[in-house]
């Protein structure tokens, strides 16, 4: 038979007393937890979406709408050979600038090109396409479709490549249809194959 003390009452209370603490502090271990498995698949899947754009997408030709653009890219022109006329015709126009004095920098275009890269060429057509799938004729979506000059992925492709085809038919728009701009160059021309 157990003995009742005075010392074991004392640490039964204490123990009572500990106790909403230490359920807290286990759900909050739990829930941080989950947050961490959370963020590794995020991160997996982010990874894995990227993965596919660079290495399937920006390889295979571009898809242009002819609605939406003055000039279609050169047969076969790949999402990648676009971008890098662009940085090259970027820095052509940089080192001119930096040589006649106009410019103080000498990287003036490219630099400001790949700040605005990730928000207009990633993050805005994916929440276009989002948008105007999830919410389909409601003023926000209407809003989105505008602010993208009417340019918008057709409805029957799957969501990442409904998001690829905003991507590469915004970028041919803001980089060679579009008027206007700082730093503007002509439409890109595929390099002569060298036999």
């Amino acid at each position: 038979m157990a003995v009742i003390t005075r010392k074991g009452l004392k640490m039964a209370a204490r123990n009572l007393a500990a106790l909403p603490g230490k359920a807290v502090m286990f759900l909050l271990e739990v829930i941080l937890r989950l947050l961490a498995v959370g963020a590794l698949a995020f991160l997996l899947a982010a990874g894995g979406v990227g993965w596919y754009f660079y290495a399937v997408k920006s390889n295979q030709p571009m898809q242009i709408d002819p609605r939406f653009a003055r000039t279609l890219p050169p047969e076969g022109m790949t999402f990648r050979e676009f971008w890098q006329d662009r940085f090259a015709g970027w820095e052509k126009i940089d080192e001119a600038r930096y040589q006649s004095g106009l410019s103080k920098s000498d990287d003036s275009c490219r630099f400001a090109k790949i700040v605005l890269f990730p928000t207009y060429q990633l993050l805005a057509p994916f929440l276009r396409v989002f948008v105007v799938r999830t919410q389909p004729g409601t003023p926000e979506a209407e809003s989105w479709i505008r602010g993208a000059k009417g340019i918008i992925a057709p409805d029957e492709l799957p969501f990442l490549d409904a998001w690829w085809w905003q991507i590469e038919n915004e970028s041919w728009w803001a980089w060679v249809t579009a008027l206007g701009r700082p730093c503007q160059l002509p439409p890109p021309q595929r390099p002569a194959a060298t036999p």
